[in-house]
């Protein structure tokens, strides 16, 4: 395997931080009450189910458009549903 240089490190945009619902608790093991918005909407598209994904853009649309445009590491399948919700809007 051949590397091309460092790795380039995204920095987050959405820094604000926001309460954890209970459901979502184990998607968030170094956190306690609150976490930073980006890195709650990248751990639910990552490890949570479709109804969890879908809860989630309701809630923050333009968070979870950008982390799932952003992240490459994301599944296909998540990056596509995000994108239809938001082009429906």
């Amino acid at each position: 395997m051949q590397i091309t240089g460092p790795a380039k490190r995204i920095k987050p945009r959405y820094t604000r931080r926001v309460p954890i619902p209970p459901e979502h608790q184990s998607f968030l093991w170094d956190e306690k009450d609150t976490a930073p918005l980006e890195k709650y909407v990248y751990r639910v598209l990552a490890y949570g189910n479709f109804p969890d994904i879908k809860t989630l853009f309701h809630r923050y649309p333009e968070a979870a458009h950008y982390v799932a445009n952003t992240y490459p590491d994301l599944h296909r399948g998540v990056r596509y549903w995000i994108n239809v919700w938001y082009d429906e809007r």
